[in-house]
């Protein structure tokens, strides 16, 4: 007689992870439920084409999703950890995923299309009309476990070249420079990327092959792709002999600390670079400015409304972004704003300056966001819903939320 075969058991660590997978899976549509039912209670009947100093409402989704009070929605973005940006995109796709696409909807609720996989179909969806976005809902949903990105993409240029033929756009030029000024290395080096047309390419080619050339020739010893690079710079300072204009050099500024004679930090790119950079920099580049590093402790104040230059780059250098929660605008984009208003008795100093982009000034001046600070670089920010945050160089961190005096003991 056979024995009974034994019974193998499931490793329980990969049971574990198959769980906890299925929880972070179903807290996301938790997550997408409870921004939906914050929306229904932040809509508004305003008309988001009429322009206004103050709050605006936000037509979020497609054609059709309810529109959002401006300044709830950046409450809702911080709630969720998240940028304006990043918050507004993410109830975007709620909405638009609730409003207009019913039936994937359904298969979110039931487990059958991942958050991210419908996130990534609704912000398609977006541009489409409300017949196109109906169509797309209608051919994707018998098909949403094996449908791929690609695919949602043809289907939705075919809907909106069916719905929407005269929004459909011509193909757009993809030529493109991109020059990554935000991630220097320490050695100041970045990295680009570009685009161009095969005679454009062929011409920087030669270009490059001749300045490479020329550096050898002057006795310059450093790798091919090092001297490509170099002769780069100089076509970009107009020092090789081509048929170009030369461009306007932009400013190089440094900060140079005495307490550290090792590393020096750009200001151009806000980023730290060594001493040899500096001095290399100072040989080759076009316009360096070598500065001693502004005492970001130091109390600066003035009599009047309008900040000093000094005083503004004081402000920028301490603070490097916009202040406002999550926010990553630098600085030097932004307005500065009185935390205590000026008209209201607040100086224009060191200790009552900030960052803020217009976007978010725009909230604190006319919404109900309020901060104050703790210190050099730290703002303590309440909310609208009166959730606290805690924004200083570190990022930003939600704080515990108030506590209710009606619940708190007796002394």
């Amino acid at each position: 007689m056979t024995a009974a075969p034994a019974t193998q058991l499931a490793e329980p660590a990969l049971e574990r992870v198959r769980a906890r997978q299925a929880a972070a899976r179903a807290a996301e549509v938790q997550t997408l439920l409870a921004v939906l039912d914050w929306a229904v209670d932040h809509t508004t009947d305003d008309d988001p084409d009429v322009v206004t100093f103050g709050e605006r409402p936000l037509p979020l989704g497609g054609i059709g999703c309810p529109v959002i009070e401006e300044f709830a929605a950046y409450d809702l973005a911080a709630a969720l950890g998240m940028s304006t940006d990043a918050g507004l995109g993410y109830l975007g796709r709620a909405l638009e995923l609730r409003h207009r696409l019913p039936r994937l909807w359904a298969a979110v609720l039931d487990g059958r299309l991942p958050v991210w996989k419908a996130g990534r179909i609704a912000e398609a969806t977006m541009r489409l009309p409300v017949a196109g976005a109906a169509d797309v809902d209608r051919r994707l949903a018998p098909a949403v476990r094996t449908i791929s990105l690609a695919q949602v993409g043809r289907l939705v240029e075919e809907a909106l070249a069916r719905h929407a033929p005269d929004d459909v756009a011509p193909a757009t030029d993809e030529r493109h420079v991109w020059i990554d000024l935000g991630q220097p290395t320490l050695d100041g080096h970045v990295r680009l990327d570009g685009l161009v047309s095969v005679p454009d390419a062929m011409d920087l080619e030669d270009a490059l092959r001749a300045g490479a050339r020329r550096l050898a020739d002057a006795g310059c010893g450093e790798a091919l792709d090092v001297r490509r690079s170099r002769a780069l710079g100089d076509l970009a300072r107009g020092d090789q002999s081509l048929d170009l204009t030369p461009p306007t050099t932009r400013p190089l500024v440094v900060h140079l600390h005495q307490d550290s004679p090792d590393v020096a930090r750009c200001e151009t790119t806000r980023s730290p670079v060594t001493v040899e950079t500096v001095r290399g920099w100072c040989g080759a580049a076009g316009r360096v400015f070598v500065k001693p590093v502004v005492d970001l402790a130091e109390h600066v104040h003035v009599d009047a409304y309008e900040a000093p230059d000094r005083l503004r780059e004081q402000i920028g250098l301490r603070d490097l972004h916009c202040v406002f929660p999550h926010c990553r605008r630098p600085a030097t984009a932004c307005d500065l704003d009185h935390i205590d208003p000026y008209d209201a008795g607040g100086t224009t100093s060191s200790d009552n300056l900030a960052p803020l982009c217009r976007r978010h000034h725009r909230a604190k001046t006319h919404g109900r966001w309020r901060y104050t600070t703790t210190g050099p670089g730290t703002y303590h920010w309440t909310a609208p819903s009166g959730l606290t945050y805690r924004r200083d160089h570190h990022g930003t961190r939600a704080l515990d939320p108030p506590a209710d005096p009606s619940t708190q003991p007796e002394p």
